[in-house]
């Protein structure tokens, strides 16, 4: 058995990701990162998502990710760590859309068009914009969202939407 120093902050979300009183920290973390319990090496796969988890982590407990104190300019941080992620994917988010909104475009006008009062916002540095006019809980579905359709894992996602509040 290894031992791995971590921050406070990191400490606590994977304390906070408890499913039972005593727990072992390596069950949480191989429930959060998907690696398996047999004595198998962890596939590609499962080095994949912990590389997603890992880099979404880190953002995620960055001070000046954690000082934005609005739904959106986390949002906003979210959506630009992901496009730096998978630039190549990620104009697959155009297609997640409402009823009647535009969710994303690649201009401002676009997402104006689409409907009254969407308070289009640029994601800064990526050529991309979102509708920003949004109760939390829609904004916490486009996360999900964007994070599911450029294939970041379950827990990844789960993280990322859990801090949109």
């Amino acid at each position: 058995m290894k031992t791995i120093d971590v921050e406070d902050d990191v400490y606590h979300y994977i304390a906070a990701q408890t499913k039972e009183i005593g727990e072992p920290a390596t069950s949480i973390l191989r429930r959060l990162l998907g690696v398996p319990t047999s004595a198998q090496p962890a596939q590609p796969k499962a080095a994949m998502v912990a590389a997603q988890l890992h880099e979404l982590a880190l953002l995620l407990a960055q001070p000046m990710f954690s000082s934005s104190t609005t739904a959106v300019a986390r949002m906003l941080r979210i959506f630009r760590e992901v496009h730096a992620q998978k630039k190549q994917d990620f104009a697959k988010v155009l297609q997640i859309q409402g009823r009647n909104r535009a969710y994303f475009a690649k201009s401002e006008h676009e997402i104006l068009k689409s409907g009254k009062s969407t308070q289009p916002r640029e994601i800064e540095g990526t050529g991309f914009w979102v509708m920003t006019n949004s109760p939390t809980q829609q904004k916490q579905q486009m996360v999900r969202e964007v994070l599911e359709v450029l294939g970041y894992s379950p827990a990844a996602t789960k993280a990322a939407v859990a801090v949109i509040q």
